[in-house]
């Protein structure tokens, strides 16, 4: 009995050391850029803006925003709806370190992609900024700890009649707990616009469809005074289809 306690304290300073180190790595870990495309823009109808009234509320945990989601929804075009159809790639080289499915919660797959942090790489990624798709299909031989290059494929986009015709594009942080936010579980310790971090290259693809940084995001001033609305107590808004909440590509 001894012995097992004796291993349990051990097992448990090593993940305390392993979190505070990742901590201390992360701030010497700049956000990193997103050099190669992550999807077939062709496929892509519209895509939401940052502190749109789309899907549910995602913020930061300290909740210095609030009512707004800080993410990207990516809808594709109609003829595209379906299984292994959508190409999801790295947009960076890096490692995979969370993978997730639930299904119950409507979520078949999601992952994260950390940038290389040379001898600290496979320490958990709290308090980095990180790359995150979610409703994926992610590649069957990627793991936890999987190293992935610019531009790899890494799965495809879950489309199905059932589930819709998005997939969710994250640039965050990650926190060590979660916290209950308007009943929804919030993750992230702090977000931003993946198209704050495009290299020119890859946001010149954008631009070509018609977006840049301007139209694709919505101040925190304008959405301050105009805040959105939830369906009953939340986490879910109303006018989802609301022309403002998108960016119409060409």
């Amino acid at each position: 009995m001894m012995k097992m306690i004796k291993g349990l304290g051990i097992l448990l300073a090593v993940l305390v050391l392993l979190i505070v180190l990742s901590i201390v790595s992360a701030k010497n870990t700049p956000p990193p850029q997103i050099v190669a495309n992550f999807t077939n823009l062709e496929r892509i109808e519209k895509i939401s803006k940052y502190r749109s009234c789309v899907g549910h509320v995602t913020v930061p945990q300290d909740q210095r925003e609030t009512k707004r989601n800080m993410k990207h929804y990516f809808w594709v075009k109609p003829e595209y709806n379906k299984t292994s159809t959508v190409e999801i790639y790295a947009p960076y080289a890096g490692y995979v370190t969370v993978l997730r499915t639930e299904p119950g919660l409507n979520l078949e797959g999601e992952i994260w992609i950390t940038p290389d942090r040379k001898i600290f790489s496979v320490l958990p990624p709290f308090g980095i900024w990180n790359f995150s798709v979610q409703h994926i299909d992610v590649r069957k031989d990627l793991k936890m700890g999987s190293q992935v290059k610019a531009g790899e494929l890494i799965g495809y986009a879950a489309l199905s009649e059932k589930r819709g015709n998005s997939f969710d594009i994250v640039y965050g942080k990650m926190s060590l707990t979660p916290k209950k936010i308007d009943n929804w579980t919030d993750p992230f310790t702090d977000l931003d616009s993946v198209f704050d971090h495009m290299s020119d290259e890859v946001l010149a693809k954008y631009q070509e469809t018609g977006l840049d940084k301007e139209n694709i995001v919505i101040s925190k001033e304008d959405r301050d005074q105009n805040p959105c609305q939830y369906q009953d107590q939340g986490p879910y808004f109303l006018n989802q289809d609301a022309p403002d909440n998108w960016v119409e590509l060409l």
